[in-house]
């Protein structure tokens, strides 16, 4: 099995209004319309026809935002939504829901319970039924059959402390219900992943800023609403919610994250669900945490990119994952 990493580049920037759209064909970088806020740990989802929505976060001098807006890359324009009615940020939920429409869940800002459905038609946003535990630094999946699967997270208790609850948000009849069973183990800052045959991969997280990253990983199986262990990762990791990708192969990419408080990594781990085991999946070009990787098409591998590095401070890297295909 081949595994290598390439370095490309991206711009640096911390709290910002810019965007750039990369090229898989050519692997160019290009500069394009701004934002009409600048934001950081905003959420973003894919519309239809490749239009993307970026909602919340916060803005440069640390306001959470309820603001939202469109990306039309036809047109080459930002269009500002409606106001939410609760402004959040960082981890939320941001799911497409059918009749162009999207759900918005929880977030950071006292780890809200709320949720609300943007409605493309109207342009307006509506408040849903909350929750049952308030979330932040939570993970969420869409399931195969549209239902929106939460879980972990820190909840509004004082102290804040991370959950093992899980519950599922049901499009049709728009109520929140608890899965059949906890998580093995609470946890925040981990990475869920829907599999090829329709369950859940939850892995890594911690329970603390300050506390030892979690290598356990589980299962969500929503045929019987339980969870069940696998195998653990070589490396425990947080800060990586949006780092996680499944493979053409069915396999799960899991790049860089914190290994320890403040000490980011390059390792990467890759867990086949035929055996339920973790392979190292070598070492990025960057050490990384709370990035973002996606599978390019045209078996391209999976571009990483951004991040935190050493000492908090923003990378501009992207790393290029390959892989030989299985045998």
């Amino acid at each position: 099995m081949a595994i290598s990493w390439w370095p490309v580049a991206l711009t640096l920037g911390v709290t910002f209004a810019d965007s750039e759209i990369y090229n898989w064909h050519t692997g160019l970088w290009t500069v394009t319309a701004s934002m009409n806020n600048a934001r950081s740990a905003p959420v973003a989802v894919q519309l239809e026809n490749g239009r993307v929505m970026v909602i919340g976060g916060l803005d440069g001098d640390g306001t959470i935002l309820n603001t939202a807006e469109i990306y039309d890359p036809r047109a080459n324009t930002w269009s500002l939504t409606q106001p939410m009615h609760d402004a959040r940020f960082e981890d939320f939920v941001a799911v497409w829901l059918p009749g162009r429409k999207v759900l918005v869940a929880g977030g950071s800002n006292g780890s809200l319970k709320s949720a609300e459905i943007f409605d493309e038609k109207s342009g307006t946003w509506s408040m849903t039924n909350p929750m049952n535990i308030g979330r932040g630094e939570f993970a969420n999946v869409q399931l195969n059959d549209g239902r929106v699967l939460v879980m972990g997270g820190t909840t509004q208790d004082l102290p804040e402390s991370p959950t093992a609850t899980a519950e599922i948000f049901d499009p049709k009849t728009q109520k929140w219900t608890f899965t059949d069973s906890s998580m093995t183990t609470p946890r925040e800052d981990h990475a869920a992943v829907l599999l090829r045959d329709g369950r859940v991969l939850v892995a890594g997280g911690t329970t603390s800023e300050e506390s030892q990253r979690i290598k356990s990983a589980e299962i969500f199986d929503p045929k019987t609403g339980s969870w069940s262990l696998t195998g653990s990762m070589n490396v425990g990791r947080s800060e990586i919610e949006y780092a996680a990708v499944r493979l053409p192969d069915g396999r799960v990419l899991v790049p860089g994250g914190h290994s320890a408080p403040h000490t980011e990594t390059n390792t990467a781990d890759l867990f086949d669900p035929k055996t339920g085991t973790w392979a190292p999946a070598g070492l990025m070009n960057a050490f990384r945490a709370g990035h973002a990787a996606i599978v390019l098409r045209g078996n391209r591998g999976v571009l990483v990119m951004g991040g935190l590095m050493s000492h908090s401070a923003a990378t501009n890297s992207v790393d290029i994952f390959q892989i030989a295909p299985l045998p």
